[in-house]
């Protein structure tokens, strides 16, 4: 019996305030509902939906509080994790059944029919890196990975997501806070024999895709405000008002496929066999 793909939704960067108030002139809780609303509409069906990281801004239990209101409409489930903006215990606080990997970080090792999925806290919040923002993989966090790397089953795909990504992006504002110990990372995939499929990540506010020590990744737009593309920038990260993504997930036969949509996209859909669209006769067209 041939198994059902698995598909799920990937959202990041949600950068949630206290109250629902706007951040960089822009409305998080307003554009989660347009993701919301979307999901329901076109995808209701997926396993999950990811959010990688940095789900509030500053990290107060206001903005928590905020986040797990607005996602109480959305139908599939959701799967969080932490960020660098993100601090674990007023996360905790609203968002009790969380993934807990029994030392108190937000890491979870999944196990389904098309692929297996570990998720990966990058979170430096005892300031280990000495980099404010910088990404950061103890030895606990990366005992967590490498027994989940020997635990995964061989005969099917493995995800890692983690917030931070691992090596220079070409991106000097960005690069400056990524993941700040990428090495012992990949000393873990050389000793489980074990390399991630495809590696997932949020923090840059960019499509971005690439390979890192011949793992492919893939990193979407944020939820709220995005980086501009500017690799000539290193005194600030500069911010715009891009539109944000959904991306779609699906993975079937030992193939994985991502389908990036933008959320809030308002113009027209149309054949372009029919002659009026080719002739620029469809309004927006």
């Amino acid at each position: 019996m041939t198994t059902a793909p698995l598909e799920f939704a990937i959202l990041s960067d949600t950068h949630f305030v206290p109250g629902g108030g706007q951040l960089y002139g822009l409305n998080p809780r307003s554009r989660l509902e347009a993701a919301v609303a979307l999901i329901n509409a076109d995808h209701a069906d997926v396993a999950f939906v990811l959010i990688a990281g940095d789900l509030a801004h500053w990290g107060e239990t206001g903005a928590y509080e905020a986040l797990r209101d607005t996602l109480a409409t959305l139908g599939p489930p959701v799967l969080l994790m932490m960020g660098n903006h993100d601090k674990r215990a007023p996360f905790r606080e609203i968002f009790p059944d969380a993934p807990n990997d029994g030392a108190g970080f937000v890491q979870s090792f999944r196990v389904h029919d098309q692929a297996s999925l570990i998720t990966l806290d990058t979170l430096d919040e005892d300031g280990a890196t000495g980099i404010t923002h910088r990404g950061y993989l103890c030895e606990t966090r990366l005992g967590f990975l490498e027994r989940a790397l020997s635990e995964a089953p061989t005969d099917r795909p493995l995800i890692l997501a983690q917030h931070h990504p691992c090596c220079d992006l070409g991106l000097p504002s960005l690069d400056a806070i990524r993941l700040d110990n990428p090495d012992a990372e990949a000393a873990i995939f050389a000793r489980a024999g074990r390399k991630p499929d495809i590696m997932l990540h949020g923090h840059v506010h960019r499509p971005v895709f690439g390979c890192w020590h011949g793992i492919p990744f893939h990193i979407q737009r944020a939820l709220n405000h995005q980086v501009a593309y500017d690799p000539a920038q290193t005194d600030h990260i500069p911010g715009s008002h891009e539109g944000p993504d959904l991306v779609i997930a699906r993975v079937t036969d030992g193939t994985i496929v991502l389908h990036q949509r933008p959320i809030l996209y308002e113009g027209p859909v149309f054949s372009m066999s029919n002659p009026e669209a080719i002739a620029g006769r469809i309004s927006g067209a």
